[in-house]
């Protein structure tokens, strides 16, 4: 089985049914991974907790304790758009952990289960909620708690993954992500992010600090951004950039509030946008590190929308023909169907990241 899913049903533990990033997100993916018939052809993995050291390998001790600790006063908000329930710190621990035992699913590839059964997947995606790339070493905010895909990062380092690549196609910049890696030439970070939204970070200017200059690649859109730019976004800066670091390891951060239907921005992808657009990630991964590739879900709030564009990325981490399949009982592959205004001009936005960047 060629990809393999980490989710579970505590996951809907957290949950406020009044804000966007509510339990009916996962809910409507569940039910699409049934309707498509996805999970039946895929390695399905339970998550386990992470440990307190394989999170503060990203977050500081101090921010852990007091997360903890703050439970107590649950359900609350920890900031204006970040709230706690009871079960909201459990819940993200096995957040975390989802995405930790998607990075092992894809290293133990090739190996032996007990039960005999070999599995050969080199491709996961960690369905996991709460979300995480806003969360920062200190602090939760928009929505994260814990920052799954850099406490994934450390991990994979951990099982001797040296280099690793983060591409962020979330439509707000991941600046938790950001500063977890700034001054690592270890990990090169990729965001592509729709420009003066939430959090207000992620310049292209933004480029590291000291030993990790130059390995922070930040790229603000104007709204309106979609399918074309995020072609080009792919071939002219992220394949370029990777073939340069030669990671052992691409994770990706997959929100799909970069989708037109969605309500809180307005970049302009489509479900097909999002497929060419994890077709070629999985080709950069077969290029330069083997196939390695585990995606981690962010963000998403047009359920619709959210469910079809991750059917979508199942498709092509399961290296799927180059046209995307049609769910039974659709008419289209694609049936919120493409943007309804064209896209703006992106040359001179991708021109100076090329330039920056030497690209």
């Amino acid at each position: 089985m060629p990809l393999a899913l980490l989710t579970s049903p505590a996951y809907l533990q957290h949950d406020e049914p009044t804000h966007p990033e509510n339990a009916s997100r996962l809910r409507a993916i569940h039910a699409m991974l049934e309707k498509s018939g996805l999970r039946e052809r895929c390695l399905n993995l339970e998550p386990k907790p992470a440990t307190v050291e394989q999170i503060t390998a990203v977050h500081t001790e101090e921010y852990v304790t007091r997360l903890e600790r703050v439970m107590a006063r649950a359900p609350g908000y920890l900031d204006p758009d970040t709230y706690i329930v009871p079960q909201s710190y459990e819940t993200a621990v096995l957040a975390a952990g989802g995405a930790i035992r998607a990075v092992d699913a894809v290293i133990d590839a090739g190996r032996d289960d007990p039960a005999g059964r070999l599995y050969e997947n080199n491709a996961a995606f960690a369905l996991v909620r709460p979300p995480g790339h806003h969360a920062t070493p200190e602090r939760a905010m928009g929505f994260c708690l814990f920052n799954n895909v850099a406490i994934a990062a450390r991990h994979a380092q951990a099982r001797g993954m040296q280099r690793i690549l983060i591409v962020d196609f979330d439509v707000h910049h991941g600046n938790g992500t950001q500063d977890a890696f700034y001054a690592d030439p270890s990990v090169l970070y990729i965001s592509s992010h729709q420009w003066g939204i939430y959090p207000g970070t992620g310049r292209a200017e933004e480029t590291g600090i000291g030993a990790g200059k130059g390995f922070t690649i930040n790229i603000p859109l104007p709204a309106g951004a979609g399918d074309s730019a995020f072609d080009r976004i792919a071939d002219e800066i992220i394949a370029p950039a990777a073939a340069r670091f030669a990671p052992t390891m691409m994770l990706v951060s997959a929100g799909f509030d970069a989708h037109w239907a969605d309500p809180l921005a307005s970049l302009q992808l489509s479900t097909t946008g999002y497929f060419r657009l994890a077709q070629r990630l999985v080709a950069l991964a077969e290029q330069h590190c083997g196939g390695r590739i585990m995606c981690t879900l962010e963000g998403g709030y047009n359920t619709s929308a959210l469910a079809d564009s991750v059917r979508a990325v199942c498709h092509a981490l399961l290296k799927d023909p180059s046209a995307l399949p049609t769910v039974a009982g659709q008419a289209s592959p694609d049936p919120l169907g493409p943007a309804p205004h064209s896209e703006p001009d992106v040359r001179s936005t991708l021109q100076r990241v090329k330039s920056i960047h030497s690209l």
